[in-house]
């Protein structure tokens, strides 16, 4: 009888029909043991729509927008081998669309202006060995510029849209650095509890004086200062453990600090990202929202796949949505390059997953014409654009797999016999079920409206969805099941 495990000998079945899902999201920590299984345990490659399985994140090489709305290619990146870090310089020039890319590296960096996308601007600077971090003040003369930080010893330079200046010179790195009201503070490597400022007008000038810059030194009770943030009138200062707001206004005998907030689990630092009238970031135990007063956390989703020694992630914000790159590992952490995307609705809360590809940067784009995530990958040849539901990676499909473990369909003691399932899928794929002593039962699915015989018994299974098709439309799955009440006999 359906081909099924004949260690059960039972009587009198009682045949239901039941849903295996309604395809709502993925939560690893929502377990539930009864169908339909809304949320799965683990899921990659796909996203939630309409209570159906769509296509997941993916990445393509980024077309410019003109502002005339025209598409065009955009130019190789100058250093491909290289791991490049991103920064939108906001210009004055009409031409260049008010915005130019930039792409910091090994003893340089390249602009591209989104004026017409046509031509990567190159500044190599053999004096700086290598651009970690990029932000947009005004110099003296109220004109726009590009602050570059290193990861050598040289301090930081400004890049005025043609040429570079240097600004001092230290044996310290800059770690961390922010345009806020009219100064520029900095954190240096030396001592990251001291947060540097500049005059007032003046990043050229980081002289300590009450008429020029100065520092602030805090406690280390929330550990070391990892980021600085301005955000609604106020400097934010992210520590390890904690935030402090800083306010600024007036000189700086009237500049005050308080402290907001205390963590539970350390805050990732390069996760930080200003969402509208917010910053989100992630700790070791979720996604918070920061409106400047509370933090409240709005998702414990990611958890299970968060380490404490997981740096060298990254997040960007766009239409609403989180972006974060990271590494995934199912079985143990393992340290490496970030393998996964994840994108957090920040309306809905829902969150989908895509694994195997590398992102080490990524920026918002964000100009009249065109507004998007951007990311750079080694040994990628073009910048890269991230897509909520494109379902591949640069034209190659990715890996796509639901999974849910440990359903009893709300009858723990019962044998079940799964007999048969309904699918009405636009996707191919394969539905396999594994019973709770290991046995295994796949079938595969062709595109359309179609029954197939399944012929699995046990107490417990875990189903798994997979499909290695770029485009993604897998309707909710019907389950015609004999559930057998009269317990379990050895033969």
């Amino acid at each position: 009888m359906y081909n099924a495990d004949k260690r059960y000998v039972c009587a009198r079945p009682s045949r239901r029909t039941v849903t295996l899902s309604g395809f709502r999201g993925v939560d690893p920590e929502q377990k539930r043991a009864a169908l339909p299984s809304d949320y799965a345990d683990f899921a990659v490659g796909f996203d939630f729509k309409d209570g159906c399985l769509v296509s997941g994140p993916g990445a393509r090489y980024l077309k410019g927008v003109k502002p005339d709305l025209t598409e065009t290619e955009t130019p190789n990146v100058p250093k491909p081998a290289e791991n490049c870090r991103l920064g939108i310089y906001r210009t004055d020039d009409k031409e260049e669309n008010y915005n130019k890319i930039m792409l910091m590296y090994t003893n340089g960096a390249a602009a591209l202006p989104t004026g017409d996308f046509s031509a990567w601007q190159q500044y190599n600077y053999f004096l700086m060995s290598n651009f970690n971090e990029g932000i947009n003040v005004l110099d003296p003369d109220g004109k726009p510029v590009f602050v570059l930080v290193s990861t050598g010893g040289e301090a930081m330079c400004i890049y005025t849209g043609s040429t570079f200046d240097v600004i001092g010179s230290a044996t310290a790195t800059v770690t961390t650095i922010c345009k806020h009201s009219e100064r520029v503070f900095a954190v240096m490597s030396d001592d990251e509890c001291t947060v540097l400022y500049s005059d007032a007008f003046d990043v050229y000038n980081w002289d300590v004086s009450l008429d020029a810059g100065g520092y602030i030194t805090f406690d280390r009770d929330l550990g070391r200062i990892r980021k600085l943030v301005s955000f609604a009138d106020y400097l934010y200062v992210f520590c390890d453990y904690g935030i402090y707001r800083v306010s600024t206004r007036g000189d700086q005998l009237s500049f005050s600090v308080k402290r907001l907030y205390t963590a539970c689990s350390r805050i990732y630092p390069e996760t930080i990202a200003e969402a509208g009238d917010r910053i989100i970031f992630c700790a070791g135990d979720g996604v918070y929202s920061f409106d400047g007063y509370d933090v409240t956390r709005i998702s414990t989703r990611l958890n299970k796949y968060f380490h404490v020694g997981a740096d060298g992630m990254c997040a960007a914000y766009c239409k609403h949505k989180y972006y974060l790159a990271f590494r995934l590992c199912e079985d143990g952490w393992t340290a490496g390059d970030n393998n996964s995307l994840a994108i957090l609705d920040l309306d809905t809360g829902e969150l989908c997953i895509s694994r195997g590809f590398y992102i080490f940067d990524m920026e918002t784009l964000a100009t009249g014409a065109q507004n998007t995530v951007i990311a750079t990958a080694k040994n990628v040849e073009k910048l890269m654009e991230l897509s909520p539901e494109l379902g591949s990676y640069l034209g190659q499909s990715l890996e796509k797999e639901w999974r849910v473990g440990g359903v009893d369909m709300g009858d723990a003691g019962a044998v079940k016999v799964i007999c048969s399932a309904e699918v009405n899928t636009q996707t191919p794929f394969t539905l396999t079920f594994t019973n709770e002593r290991g046995k295994t039962r796949s079938v595969s699915f062709a595109a359309g409206r179609s029954t197939r015989r399944i012929g699995i018994c046990g107490k417990t299974f875990s189903v798994a969805i997979t499909t290695q098709e770029e485009d993604v439309l897998i309707r909710p799955i019907s389950l015609t099941v004999d559930f057998y009440e009269g317990g379990e006999h050895a033969v």
